[in-house]
């Protein structure tokens, strides 16, 4: 029952994607580049968590939002970033308040990734690196900061957002969001040159 359900939202999640209005707006190659760029970033947030459970190490969301967002322009990349967390989060049984947040701030990093491809869209891979490290930055510190402040001031929620993130504690022992940014970043250095060449070479 568990995964006919989970199908059954897969596929209403499918077509959602495929009536928006953003999606209209895009080429026939862009729609189905990043209606596919959100299915599989929701697909492996999902395996990654049947295999290793809640252990957070990489943002499957933020590595296809990235990409998507620095070849596609800010349509795809805002779109990939919203929908890939608000479909796997329907998936996981996991959607809630946080959900607009995460979500919203993906959205902003897909945004922020096309402007800066437009900017420097010949950088090398390690300024493509320094640049995904500072967007997914970006993402951690925000989307941590605006639900905190909800229940806490903003300082105290700056503060508990760096100590969450880049400090071991009793939950987590290692520091998870930046093991969670640097494997993030790999996948986005080692994944953009092989889409980008596709991207080029592919005819539709």
């Amino acid at each position: 029952m568990v995964c006919v359900r989970k199908a059954y939202l897969a596929g209403l999640s499918i077509q959602s994607i495929q009536r928006s209005d953003i999606m209209q707006k895009l080429g026939m190659r862009q729609q189905v580049v990043t209606a596919f760029f959100i299915a599989l970033a929701s697909s492996l947030r999902l395996i990654k968590h049947v295999v290793v459970g809640p252990i957070q190490f990489v943002n499957f969301p933020a590595v296809f939002t990235i990409i998507g967002g620095r070849l596609f322009g800010f349509k795809s990349g805002a779109f990939i970033g919203v929908m890939s967390f608000v479909v796997s989060d329907l998936l996981l049984g996991y959607a809630g308040i946080w959900t607009v947040f995460t979500s919203f701030s993906m959205g902003l990093v897909g945004i922020l990734s096309s402007l800066i491809g437009r900017v420097d869209a010949d950088s090398s891979l390690l300024g493509l690196g320094v640049c995904s490290y500072l967007l997914v930055l970006t993402y951690d510190v925000l989307s941590s900061v605006v639900l905190l402040a909800l229940l806490v001031p903003i300082q105290t929620a700056f503060a508990w957002s760096v100590v969450g993130l880049f400090l071991p504690s009793s939950i987590a022992l290692y520091p998870v969001g930046l093991v969670t940014e640097i494997v993030t970043v790999v996948l986005v250095v080692l994944i953009y040159p092989q889409v980008k060449r596709a991207w080029k070479e592919v005819k539709l």
